[in-house]
């Protein structure tokens, strides 16, 4: 058995929702916490990709799902979220898309949080970091073709380009991310790029979590001194346990770390 398969059976048991042998629920409203209906998230999943609402959205491990549980429960209160310091939201998208302006599928953010002198991106990721991936970019992505894109950032990208290697961090999704933040919210004079993780609370004993860790720590260095878009990297336990003492929050919080907090 994989340690996917070990992590997955792990959530499944941990629900209680005797999922199916693939850890499929018979409806979406099962997969989601209370607080949080399909009626309040379902309209932000179409008009993304729609994949995941028509398909893995009913998986207890799918990261769509555990993006909707964290912060479908702000969509329609995004002012009494506290997120990364900021609070004071007067938007909450879920499945935002973010084109970066060179055509094709344009990425899609998990969430997207507004407020009249914030614009936060989020890139959230449940069990993809156990899976080692190959950076892939398009001969479209050229330097004169990103006038907006910063020079650490270029440098970023073009040594993917150059020497793409596989790593438990998805580089070129962030480095996509960003981009898309770039062409569509230039005018923001504070835009963040967040990525949230999910991990056991035995991770420290598996070497793909360390490796993660490695992968995020030389990327976090290589984008520190951004002057147009801040880059920062957080587990979800470290937001539930930061949630716990926030009177707002910290009832959710409990039912977050009640559905995926498990050792496996």
């Amino acid at each position: 058995m994989t340690i996917v398969d070990t992590a997955k059976q792990a959530l499944w048991k941990k629900s209680g929702l005797a999922p199916d042998h693939k850890g499929y629920v018979t409806d979406i409203e099962r997969n989601l916490l209370p607080g949080v209906t399909p009626e309040m998230i379902k309209d932000d999943y179409l008009k993304g990709s729609g994949h995941e609402w028509k398909g893995k959205f009913r998986a207890i491990h799918s990261s769509s799902a555990l993006a909707a549980n964290t912060f479908g429960r702000w969509k329609t209160e995004p002012a009494l979220l506290t997120f990364a310091g900021y609070t004071g939201f007067d938007k909450l998208e879920l499945e935002a898309k973010c084109p970066t302006g060179l055509g094709g599928t344009p990425p899609n953010l998990d969430v997207l949080l507004k407020s009249t002198d914030t614009l936060i991106g989020i890139e959230s990721k449940l069990l993809e970091p156990l899976t080692p991936t190959t950076p892939k970019f398009s001969a479209s992505y050229s330097r004169d073709r990103l006038p907006l894109c910063d020079d650490i950032w270029w440098a970023l990208l073009e040594k993917q380009m150059q020497q793409p290697s596989a790593s438990h961090l998805d580089t070129a999704q962030l480095i996509k991310h960003y981009l898309g933040l770039r062409k569509n919210f230039s005018d923001h004079k504070n835009v963040l790029l967040v990525y949230i993780f999910w991990k056991p609370l035995n991770a420290d004993k598996f070497e793909e979590y360390s490796r993660h860790a490695e992968a995020l720590e030389t990327f976090s260095r290589a984008v520190q001194h951004s002057e147009t878009i801040r880059f920062i990297a957080l587990d979800y336990l470290q937001l539930w346990d930061a949630w716990e003492k926030d009177r707002n929050m910290a009832e959710h919080a409990k039912l977050l770390k009640d559905r995926y907090c498990v050792e496996i």
